[in-house]
């Protein structure tokens, strides 16, 4: 995995979306470690938000919540205008909220199909346009879009998830053409299936150990080890890498 341990954010602010559980919480808490300041925001989990920010300040972390809605155009502008408020600068954006449901494409209904694309796929595209303008002016920026293997390789019962993570990738190439000579490096992360309540809670024991036996590395990958992929794309590490996809999977894809 990853040494993360080197890397230093002191003086940076990043949001992370869906950020107060699985990945997102991961993520939130290895930024927060390596000295950035943390907004990250949350649909409805208040429970999982306030652990999340009683961990970080056992640790003298800087972490700041905000319950909002980013399938919402209206509540992510004000979400991000109150993060520039209140850090002055927002250097690093992870869109990573997003939603996983089981449901085959005959019997879905318009209202479901809609729902996910405007949580993992709407949500990035609001939250991209509107902090682009303040990276722009400050010349400097970068954008990791969470995606998934669903939408590298498709995924049966859940059309609409893939459907959305498949565009979030074509998504994280234009907007890398577009902003990098900006100096702002917009990248992706595909997670393969990794162990978050987000995927287990749609498996009984047996599929479970299905997807470890069909994954090469035999296992369930943890939202750590997404988070180290995630850190280095921010990092100046990662420099000469734009318009990406780091594939965190355990071999998945190859199979």
């Amino acid at each position: 995995m990853i040494d993360i341990s080197t890397f230093d954010f002191n003086g940076k602010v990043a949001l992370v979306t869906g950020g107060s559980r699985g990945i997102g919480r991961a993520i939130s808490l290895a930024f927060a470690r390596l000295g950035c300041t943390v907004a990250f925001c949350y649909r409805s989990d208040h429970v999982a938000a306030e652990t999340l920010c009683q961990e970080a300040a056992a640790h003298g972390w800087q972490v700041t919540p905000h319950c909002v809605d980013v399938s919402e155009r209206s509540a992510v502008d004000a979400l991000i205008a109150a993060v520039l408020t209140t850090h002055g600068r927002l250097d690093i954006l992870i869109n990573n909220a997003g939603i996983f449901a089981k449901q085959a494409v005959v019997d879905m209904q318009d209202e479901a199909w809609e729902n996910v694309l405007r949580t993992n796929l709407f949500s990035a595209f609001y939250c991209a346009r509107a902090v682009l303008p303040t990276m722009i002016a400050a010349q400097s920026g970068v954008i990791i879009n969470i995606a998934s293997i669903a939408g590298q390789r498709g995924s049966a019962y859940h059309a609409h998830y893939a459907a959305a993570k498949g565009g979030l990738l074509a998504f994280t190439r234009s907007l890398a053409r577009e902003v990098i000579p900006h100096n702002i490096r917009v990248n992706a992360v595909a997670p393969g299936r990794i162990g978050t309540e987000m995927l287990l809670e749609e498996a009984d024991a047996d599929e479970q150990e299905r997807w470890r036996s069909d994954t090469p590395i035999r296992r369930l990958g943890t939202p750590e080890e997404v988070a180290a992929a995630v850190v280095f794309l921010a990092s100046p590490a990662s420099s000469y890498m734009v318009g990406e996809t780091l594939a965190v999977n355990g071999g998945l894809l190859m199979t």
